[in-house]
């Protein structure tokens, strides 16, 4: 116990480079995580248990995608959408989609790796997210395709990151926000 001891004891945290955020950074990040989902999403097909070691890649898929999401989605633009309004520096950063169903459909081969990485984020009010969840969308949608739906409890308005308003939340569709985001 000893050697522990003077490990630990000697132990100084290195200082870790902070990387700038960048074009280069942001590719980096997009290439890395592309591919470590091909690796896990092959392993996790390979599975013919349910076990744990599935769950727990199952886990890391959803890290993956979260940590994109939050590194270059809500660090770069803050989210693909905003609640007009919305104080952007006290409030939510959101999946309209939840996470859960992102991944879900990912690994189903509903949604390419891109369009996980992609799906519709948005900055919401903190009450909001309250009510969100208190009427049971929380972690849950109505409507995957018309995803803005699952905003209708909330009796607002929406524009993109750049402000354009979304018109409708009842026909706006994954789909256009692919096209409005250039994601193929």
């Amino acid at each position: 116990m000893s050697n522990l001891k003077t490990l630990i004891e000697g132990f100084r945290k290195k200082a870790y480079k902070r990387v700038q955020r960048s074009d280069l950074s942001y590719k980096q990040t997009d290439e890395v995580i592309t591919s470590e989902l091909e690796r896990w999403l092959e392993k996790y097909n390979g599975f013919l248990v349910e076990d744990q070691e599935a769950r727990l890649t199952r886990d890391f898929i959803e890290l993956a995608v979260r940590r994109y999401h939050e590194y270059s989605i809500d660090g770069k633009i803050g989210g693909h959408y905003r609640q007009v309004g919305v104080d952007e520096k006290n409030c939510i950063f959101e999946h309209i989609i939840p996470i859960n169903s992102v991944v879900a459909m990912l690994i189903e081969g509903r949604l390419t790796i891109n369009q996980a990485l992609n799906t519709p984020t948005c900055l919401i009010k903190k009450e909001d997210d309250v009510i969100l969840r208190e009427s049971g969308l929380g972690s849950s949608s109505p409507d995957h395709w018309n995803f803005f739906k699952r905003y209708k409890v909330l009796n607002s308005t929406f524009k993109t990151y750049n402000g354009q308003v979304i018109d409708n939340l009842d026909t706006f569709t994954l789909e256009d926000h692919y096209t409005l985001f250039g994601v193929v």
